[in-house]
């Protein structure tokens, strides 16, 4: 059945009857060669604007429907399938096509993945396919599981190929090794600042006495900790470290040249074009050492040891168990208004200041001197969705139109803000037009006030009525006119410390290298995480690092898995040969 919302029926025009359409997927081959089957390489389009080829819709008058996996891990009040949110029910309204979404239970998802390509029944379309498929997206294509969509773009989605074409950076992350563009991407428009990173109790500093600038540098931050014993609850260390000690976000370890797990997940740097294997860089054990003193001077929280988050939780903030972590930028406000009333220690007080990444020394300059930080990928290709041999060729161009189309001018309004424009404020519209640009993000479109009320923030608003996640051109910053003025500094903050050393997402090894580099990984990781643990908590001197991990690590052969990640980057940089 088709869905349509009473307050849409207006602006929404009229779609065709909707139905199923056949699945039969091919059986894959047993070939393991990455080796494209055609010509990779093709023609950009004379004009980079989407939008130049007009659409008519619907796009059918037929039944035709396709069948859409994609994990959901979203779980909130009244949402429980993509059948709920508005933008995909605007598009079938507009295309006259509808998707069967196929949600695997949360948590079975790798398993059900495994039993649907062992099946060889595929469903038309599969999302977050890469972080699934082990042996890559070139393997996918040559094992007949996923269609190369290299010639179907050119003749079928002028709007996508405009996006992926809109500058080198964006390609060369958009396709594989082989040349192959394999899906349809969530793709954003610029670089996504740092989302994470430090910030501090400010309503602390001024209590103290101190500043801001007081914690701009790592003996700075050391007597701003001091000073926070005083407050904690519990009299306790006020710093958490995340991640075992090793910030995600790369902050505090950024400063000394080492890196955080969200280095490709893998701890793995891009060095000036060098895969090196962070905790082998020069400034790990100083790092280590340092925290250990703070450890020993009772400055960092405890709990961090048992706790293996991103971040540190709400309720450390808001009891005062802590004074200086990373947190979410959108988190803030929130955990203000909890904080004032909490009854266990209420703070009406309580605030939160970003800090940049502190210098070691006065005279460092974060943003030459640092070349790590929490980052975001142009192309985020663990959302992207491939098309699959399950989508036959006469359902093709269907499919590719109707992905198109969320690329359109069209699409990409109602895939970030919803699919109906009102005034503010009106209960029946998605968003509204914003002509003063209030938040300076460079877009005027902005959520309705009553949706953060009723859904309680942007990511779940955006779950509702827009492409969160998933194939579609993302404006980002669409977030911020649900923010206030600091709160989008907060980001700006961040961005002050360099991120070129951050490993590229787009990077990827072929089945054989990743087994062996994962395999190697896993023991390197587990001796890092316990060394760590050790020197920090006491029961080990940093002094062991030249004559425990570092041998440690070489034995289990980093060297060969840093090799194995310098292969697959140096792929990674010939993918612009593709371009012409």
């Amino acid at each position: 059945m088709k869905r349509a919302l009473t307050f849409l029926l207006a602006v929404l025009m009229m779609a065709g009857l909707l139905a199923g359409c056949g699945n039969g997927g091919e059986n894959p081959s047993a070939s393991t060669s990455t080796e494209p089957s055609a010509d990779p390489s093709y023609a950009a389009p004379t004009s980079t604007e989407p939008g130049d080829t007009e659409i008519e819709l619907p796009l059918t008058t037929d039944e035709v429907s396709f069948d859409y996996w994609v994990p959901n891990s979203a779980s909130f009040e009244d949402y429980t399938s993509f059948d709920d949110n508005l933008f995909y029910q605007w598009m079938e309204d507009q295309t006259g096509v509808h998707l069967n979404f196929i949600h695997p239970s949360v948590g079975s998802e790798n398993e059900a993945f495994s039993a649907m390509i062992l099946s060889r029944e595929y469903p038309d379309f599969i999302s977050f396919f890469s972080s699934y498929y082990s042996g890559g997206v070139d393997k996918a294509i040559n094992d007949g599981v996923l269609r190369r969509l290299n010639e179907l773009v050119d003749r079928y989605m002028p709007n996508y190929k405009a996006t992926v074409y809109r500058d080198e950076d964006t390609f060369i992350r958009a396709i594989s090794d082989s040349g192959n563009l394999w899906g349809v991407h969530h793709i954003v428009d610029y670089a996504q600042g740092a989302w994470l990173g430090l910030g501090v109790r400010s309503d602390w500093l001024d209590k103290a006495g101190l500043t801001i600038e007081d914690a701009s540098t790592i003996d700075g931050m050391e007597r701003v900790l001091t000073a926070f014993k005083d407050y904690t609850y519990g009299n306790q260390g006020a710093l958490f470290l995340s991640n075992g000690g090793l910030n995600v976000g790369g902050s505090i370890c950024g400063s000394y040249g080492t890196g955080s797990v969200l280095s490709g997940g893998s701890r793995i740097l891009n060095v000036d074009g060098k895969a090196t294997y962070s905790p082998m860089q020069p400034g790990f054990k100083d790092y280590v050492a340092k925290m250990a003193d703070w450890y020993a001077k009772g400055l960092i929280n405890t709990n961090y040891i048992a706790d293996a988050s991103s971040y540190a939780a709400e309720d450390r903030w808001i009891n005062s168990d802590i004074g200086l972590a990373e947190f979410v930028y959108t988190m803030a406000a929130n955990f203000a208004d909890i904080a004032a009333t909490s009854e266990l220690y209420p703070q009406p007080d309580f605030h939160i200041s970003a800090l940049a990444t502190p210098k070691l020394t006065a005279d460092m300059d974060v943003s030459k001197d640092v070349h790590i930080r929490q980052t975001q990928e142009l192309v985020r290709t663990n959302y992207s969705m491939g098309i699959t041999t399950g989508c036959t060729d006469d359902e093709i161009e269907i499919a590719c139109r109707y992905w198109d189309y969320v690329f359109s001018p069209d699409g990409v309004t109602a895939s970030n803000w919803g699919p109906y424009e009102g005034e503010m404020g009106d209960v029946n519209a998605t968003y509204y037009v914003d002509e003063t640009d209030a938040n300076g993000d460079g877009h005027i479109e902005c959520y309705q006030p009553w949706m953060m009320e009723k859904y309680g923030n942007v990511t779940n608003i955006q779950y509702k009525v827009a492409a969160y996640m998933g194939p579609s051109y993302c404006i980002w910053s669409r977030e911020w006119c649900a923010l206030s003025e600091e709160e989008i500094n907060y980001t700006k903050i961040w961005d002050t410390a360099g991120n070129d050393w951050m490993w590229p997402g787009g990077v990827t090894l072929t089945a054989d290298e990743g087994a062996e580099a994962s395999g190697i990984l896993s023991g390197c990781n587990t001796a890092v995480t316990e060394w760590t643990a050790l020197v920090i908590t006491g029961q080990k001197s940093a002094d062991t690092y030249e004559t425990e991990l570092v041998p440690q690590l070489e034995s289990l052969n980093i060297a060969r898995a840093e090799e194995l990640y310098q292969n697959a980057l140096d792929r990674y940089m010939q993918r612009s040969q593709y371009l012409r």
